[in-house]
């Protein structure tokens, strides 16, 4: 799955925190696709996918997230130890 440099600049803007705590790019890009694959997808048009986690909802299309916004009246939880196991799968953990 690819990310857009767009959705990077997003994620920069609704989670100033969690991308500071990123040492590279590499690293902002792997927390975006832990969260498109671990989220949960609210609804499906054409060839977009949209995928809720937490309060971001990203669009996906062919495989490459095109789009990130923040929704508050939406949640969408994940456990810590299913993004544990998903990290541990992948071979990296981060803080």
């Amino acid at each position: 799955m690819k990310v857009s440099n767009r959705v990077i600049e997003q994620y920069k803007e609704c989670c100033p925190v969690s991308f500071l705590k990123c040492d590279s790019i590499t690293d902002v890009e792997y927390k975006i696709k832990r969260a498109v694959a671990l989220g949960r997808k609210y609804a499906e048009h054409e060839d977009r996918k949209y995928i809720q986690y937490y309060h971001l909802q990203f669009t996906v299309q062919n495989g490459k997230v095109i789009g990130l916004t923040k929704d508050y009246d939406k949640y969408i939880e994940v456990s810590e130890s299913v993004k544990y196991a998903y990290d541990r799968l992948e071979g990296k953990l981060l803080v």
